[in-house]
């Protein structure tokens, strides 16, 4: 009887330890699953990679942001424009706020990011793969080495009002403009006498 219970503990521990490691690997499986299907925040490609596959390159300060269940609008303040059409020291810009998709871009309010932002319209958005970062002094050197020093965003100058001369052409004189009132006053007269002589007769 000593016999069977002492066999018994063995195996009882043999199990507890099986499940114990069963029990960590599935932990550790599903804690770095989700971690690594997404890319890195600041995408995979290289820097020129980035200012080739976007719109709109500039840099900025996050100035407010704002969330719903699916994007988050970043308020941001526009510091040097290197690529687009971005024409305002300020824009919004867009990212997804679902976390399963990958694609959304946390940025820090008050933080001065490099914007690799893509335009449809009037609106400007970002994705994780896309490259947006912090404005480091490396990140900045690469890309004015890429694409220049680039500008202040500065607004289109109105359109002004061009008038063009038509060749050979004068503006008509006094008796031009008077002649055709003449005629009618002469007409008037005319038919003022024929009534007349009709009535005196």
């Amino acid at each position: 009887m000593l016999h069977t219970v002492s066999a018994s503990v063995p195996r009882a521990a043999l199990r507890l330890v099986a499940a114990l490691l069963i029990a960590g690997c599935s932990v550790v499986v599903l804690g770095q699953g989700p971690a690594s299907a997404c890319p890195a925040a600041s995408g995979s490609g290289t820097t020129q990679d980035h200012t080739m596959n976007v719109s709109d390159v500039f840099t900025g300060d996050v100035a407010g942001v704002t969330r719903t269940d699916r994007t988050i609008t970043y308020d941001v303040r526009v510091d040097r424009v290197y690529k687009g059409d971005v024409q305002t020291a300020d824009v919004l810009v867009t990212t997804s706020a679902r976390a399963r998709s990958c694609t959304g871009v946390e940025l820090t309010n008050g933080r001065s990011y490099v914007f690799f932002a893509q335009a449809g319209g009037s609106d400007l958005s970002i994705a994780r793969a896309d490259g947006t970062a912090r404005a480091g002094d490396q990140l900045v050197k690469q890309v004015e080495r890429l694409l220049g020093d680039g500008h202040a965003p500065t607004p289109p100058e109105p359109k002004t009002a061009t008038f063009t001369r038509v060749a050979h052409a004068e503006p008509p004189t006094l008796p031009r403009l008077a002649a055709p009132g003449l005629a009618l006053v002469l007409v008037g007269l005319l038919g003022l006498l024929v009534v007349r002589r009709v009535g005196s007769r």
